[in-house]
């Protein structure tokens, strides 16, 4: 099974070919100000400048939350994609992506928090299930830091193994006041990554939507500025 795997959701953009659940090319660049001039580039250089070659089997996409552009533009590319190629669509989100990176076992209770904006958190409850396939145990929400930890404890039912992601590291003393037993994952767990994103994304080919390629929607985890504005709830927060 080849698989496109896409991630833009955070500072660091990636794409990533892999192949029977080796990654046979991968490449990573600084997302801000030029995801828009260098995504698709990116995807044609892993794809050694032809997509029908390839032999690709489905795309995987990471679907948020995170920068609401960054978000967008990978979801976009990777629906257009899906669609000319007729090829399968799995979005993953971005604490999915990064607790397959954990090599967590199955059972384990992850707590992913991710930068948010207004002095908020995003916080999401996973369990890693069996063949390290993680499970979300409740939608991701922007909550301020000392909610999203009780958030994460009522949705998981018990305290978590490991919390991980970009807000958990500087707050790593804070956490362990609430969660002692807890391990607070390093850097390399701060972001989502796009061989992650293929991981998951291989594991659910089966249960791909046949209309992804023209009905996946992001994950915002919070309003946009347009639905603020206009007093408009899309549902892409969930």
């Amino acid at each position: 099974m080849t698989i496109l795997a896409i991630e833009s959701s955070a500072k660091l953009a990636g794409v990533a070919l892999m192949r029977d659940g080796a990654v046979v090319a991968e490449r990573e660049f600084p997302a801000r100000m030029t995801l828009n001039r260098r995504l698709a580039d990116e995807v044609l250089g892993v794809l050694a400048g032809d997509a029908r070659a390839a032999g690709l089997s489905a795309i995987a996409v990471g679907i948020g939350p995170g920068s609401f552009t960054g978000v967008r533009m990978g979801v976009a590319l990777a629906k257009a994609l899906a669609h000319a190629l007729e090829l399968p669509l799995v979005g993953v989100s971005a604490p999915e992506a990064i607790v397959a990176g954990l090599g967590a076992p199955a059972g384990a209770a992850v707590c992913v928090l991710q930068p948010a904006r207004a002095e908020e958190v995003y916080v999401t409850a996973l369990e890693v299930g069996e063949g390290s396939v993680p499970v979300e145990r409740g939608p991701t929400q922007a909550l301020t830091f000392a909610r999203a930890l009780r958030t994460a404890e009522q949705q998981l039912g018990r305290a978590p193994d490991t919390v991980c992601g970009g807000a958990a590291i500087a707050a790593a003393q804070r956490i362990g006041t609430v969660f002692p037993d807890a391990r607070v994952a390093g850097e390399e767990h701060e972001l989502p990554r796009a061989a992650q994103v293929g991981r998951v994304g291989a594991m659910r080919i089966g249960d791909a939507a046949p209309t992804a390629a023209l009905t996946l929607t992001p994950r915002y985890g919070r309003l946009s500025q347009a639905e603020r504005e206009f007093g408009l709830d899309l549902g892409l927060r969930g």
